[in-house]
């Protein structure tokens, strides 16, 4: 059945073109069309084209390469195109073209198959291992192995690979399911002070305090991050950093790269953080207690210091400081530096940016990382997102486990429409693909909530909910985004909420945030809650647990202190509340997120999946009523009576059915009052504090509802959608729809049957000649 199985792959393979390197007449091209003339081009000789024959609407040419990278492109027509199939792309003379690599060697095929590891080769891939031959394949029962993460090299018949995957209990994490915890490793914990680095120089706040991956191997082994509802690590860029301190950007203060985003080497670890064993160390802990690794890597710049700045300065740009006079951050974000000591990568450059690849392939398998952080995504050319994306697919993910790769393309906030942010989203969609990255920072919902919402309370919770929405349906199909309240660019959260003036403040001689009031820390609760209960793969920034205060960078990256406060350890208990109640319930993690109600000061919502809703509510405002059919409450103080859900004032409830769920028999439940005219919500309210009006001022955060014949209309996010009556759509577009219909599923079928029919003749045949053995 395998086999019959790879058969179904390599028929419905051979409609994609491919450029295949390495076979004995050469390397071959293909490409399938309709078309009267296509050509092949390419840097072996840009002057003269070769001609592609077709067969079966399949153009081919062989052309004999030595190993090494080649530009290329297809002229179909006299077009010049891309190669549809291949997603590499490289600059030769200033122009984008396609690239193929020649001379690698070729991956070993491998997959996973009801728990077994199955490895298409003559020879034992992994003496190793105790695989079996089975055929011309061979198999590893994994049921053989310890639970945890596995790296098993594959190597046979002149190929190679790496096969990747978790076996036991955390073997169906997706990273949907991810908590992400974020550690700047010289400000998290000191777990070993014998490996200090002496001062630099620095002002005090922005020098190298003692943070290394021991301190991070520490609280892991301690069981902080289980506790926590933790499950994945982003971690500071690992890379050595210089020695000294150099100028910030307000031009006065002395900073140092403490932070790592500085790298004066492309593959070794800062002795100040441990070094090579501590890093290992630090991973193996973090998967012997189910937590994936994500590290952060720069691709963007290096510092002045770098080998690679002073061996090969050709592949630097050289251009202006960014945000300087006539040097636009978004027109100049290809070639501006961030400071004049960090030159600026030229992905232009194919040797540059072949370099930075294959050191991110390096840290990612020397380490055994589970992730990378892709730092400044959109100052470097666009398929340096493709491109690393392709290496990472083809190295890591034969078996299906998930190398996670995340972006950070930072964008602002234009206006409370969605019109008004459209280019926000177009920017961070347009790194995100099956090709390129798998989700970014959700830097959109981040301004949108945690702006206007929970730190200054200028927009209510109607507000809150219609953005939350547009991240379910304004970025690509399939993207994992990452939800934050506070990172290690914002001033922290909490000290936001506090709101006391210090918040922006940076310096030692500045009025810096001091401990907050417990009405704060209290607040805090609401950002929380709804961070850990809404998609997507949310990332909490070290200390944001306990509500650790301070300014903006570097104020935000105080060295953390874990002796806490009473407020701190009510909220460090709650976060892990919720945390746990999010890892126990498959809806809060991988759940559709719907209004169920909203309003100015409370909201309620449901995330729901095919097994599961639950519906959470949030109330910032005075005591209030809620009428669901909800009947078990998981999480807070509310009280039900029947189907009256009653909520006290500043709480947050979370609640799901007792009995069996069905997600089609539930189709919103609440909808009865909403039919009979209620305007903004699905269910009877009694509010004293709170109105239930749109305010004029949210007008614009409107939703598409479905009219007649394909029509669309737009109403307020609060109300519901109009109910019409349609009368026949106009006869000529029934016909040639119902035309098109019809010749889309003949073709359909009549390939279907093709497909069944080989299948059904090559597991006979298949049979016959097992049954010969």
């Amino acid at each position: 059945m395998r086999k019959a199985i790879f058969l179904v792959a390599i028929l419905l393979a051979m409609s994609i073109p491919f450029a295949q390197a390495d076979s004995e007449e050469g390397v071959l091209f293909t490409w399938t069309g309709s078309a009267n003339t296509v050509e092949l081009i390419g840097e072996w000789d840009w002057n003269s084209s070769t001609i592609m024959y077709e067969s079966n609407g399949v153009w081919s040419a062989t052309v004999n390469l030595s190993e090494g990278l080649y530009c290329y492109k297809f002229i179909v027509d006299g077009d010049y195109i891309f190669d549809p199939a291949n997603t590499y792309r490289g600059y030769c003379d200033g122009i984008e073209n396609s690239v193929v690599r020649v001379g690698i060697t070729p991956p070993l095929s491998h997959q996973i198959i009801d728990d077994v590891l199955v490895v298409s080769s003559i020879e034992n891939p992994n003496s190793n291992y105790p695989f079996t031959q089975s055929g011309d394949t061979w198999e590893l029962d994994l049921g053989q192995l310890d639970d945890g993460k596995h790296s098993i090299s594959l190597s046979a018949d002149g190929k190679e690979s790496l096969a990747v995957f978790w076996t036991g209990p955390d073997a169906d994490f997706i990273w949907e399911d991810a908590l992400i915890y974020m550690v700047m490793t010289d400000r998290f914990v000191n777990g070993n002070t014998s490996n200090d680095g002496a001062p630099s120089g620095a002002e005090a706040e922005a020098d190298w305090m003692g943070g290394d991956l021991e301190g991070v191997t520490q609280m892991i082994q301690s069981g902080y991050f289980n506790d926590l509802g933790v499950n994945a690590l982003w971690i500071s860029p690992f890379n050595t950093n210089p020695t000294g301190s150099y100028v910030a950007a307000d031009g006065q203060h002395m900073v140092s790269g403490y932070h790592g985003y500085w790298p004066v080497e492309p593959r070794q670890v800062d002795p100040r953080f441990g070094g090579e064993a501590a890093l290992t160390e630090m991973v193996e802990a973090a998967h012997d207690a189910g937590l994936r690794v994500m590290a952060d890597f720069v691709v963007n710049h290096v510092h002045e210091d770098h080998v690679y700045a002073q061996q090969h300065p050709e592949w630097f740009n050289q251009g202006c400081i960014c945000g300087t006079n006539f040097c636009d951050w978004t027109e100049r974000r290809l070639d501006c530096l961030f400071m004049d000591y960090m030159p600026d990568l030229d992905w232009k450059n194919r040797d540059a940016s072949e370099q930075i690849i294959e050191d991110a392939l390096w840290w990612a398998e020397t380490f055994d990382l589970d992730g990378i952080r892709v730092d400044a995504v959109k100052h470097v050319d666009d398929h340096a997102m493709t491109n690393l994306a392709t290496r990472i697919n083809e190295r890591f993910e034969a078996t299906g486990t998930d190398f996670y790769l995340k972006g950070e393309t930072a964008m602002g906030w234009s206006g409370h429409s969605l019109e008004d942010n459209a280019e926000q989203y177009e920017t961070i969609n347009r790194y995100i693909s099956d090709d390129a990255l798998d989700g970014q920072a959700d830097f959109v919902l981040y301004h949108a909530v945690v702006d206007n919402v929970f730190t200054t309370g200028n927009m209510d919770y109607q507000h809150l909910d219609y953005w939350t929405n547009r991240s379910q349906d304004q970025y690509v199909d399939g993207a994992i985004m990452v939800p934050y309240l506070g990172s290690h660019d914002s001033p922290r959260y909490l000290s936001r909420i506090q709101n006391d003036g210090t918040q922006y403040n940076q310096w030692e001689e500045q009025a810096r945030p001091t401990t907050p009031s417990s009405t704060s820390y209290q607040s805090a609760k609401q950002g929380i809650a709804w961070l850990l209960t809404t998609p997507g793969a949310p990332m909490l920034y070290m200390g944001d647990e306990f509500g650790q205060h301070g300014g903006a960078d570097p104020d935000n990256r105080r060295m953390l202190d874990f002796n806490l406060n009473q407020g701190q350890d009510e909220l460090k208990n709650f976060t892990s509340e919720i945390a746990k109640i999010r890892l126990e319930n498959e809806a809060l993690r991988r759940g559709v997120y719907s209004t169920y109600h909203a309003e100015s000061n409370m909201v309620a919502y449901e995330m729901t999946t095919n097994e599961q809703s639950l519906l959470v509510v949030l109330n910032r405002g005075g005591a209030n009523q809620l009428q669901t059919t909800y009947d078990e409450i998981i999480y807070g103080a509310s009280s039900l009576s029947e189907t009256t859900l009653s909520i006290p004032a500043d709480s947050v409830t979370i609640l799901a059915h007792s009995g069996n769920f069905s997600a089609e028999n539930q189709n919103n439940t609440g909808n009865e009052t909403t039919n009979g005219g209620d305007n903004s919500t699905n269910s009877t309210i009694d509010d004293s504090n709170n109105t239930t009006e749109v305010d004029n001022n949210q007008s614009e955060e409107m939703k598409t509802c479905e009219g007649c014949c394909g029509e669309t209309s737009e109403v307020p996010v609060s109300e519901p959608c109009p109910v019409v009556a349609c009368a026949p759509c106009d006869e000529v577009e029934d016909s040639n729809d119902s035309a098109s219909s019809s010749t889309a599923t003949i073709f359909r079928n009549l390939l279907l049957i093709v497909v069944i029919v080989v299948l059904v003749v090559f597991i006979q045949m298949n049979r016959r000649s097992e049954d010969n053995h």
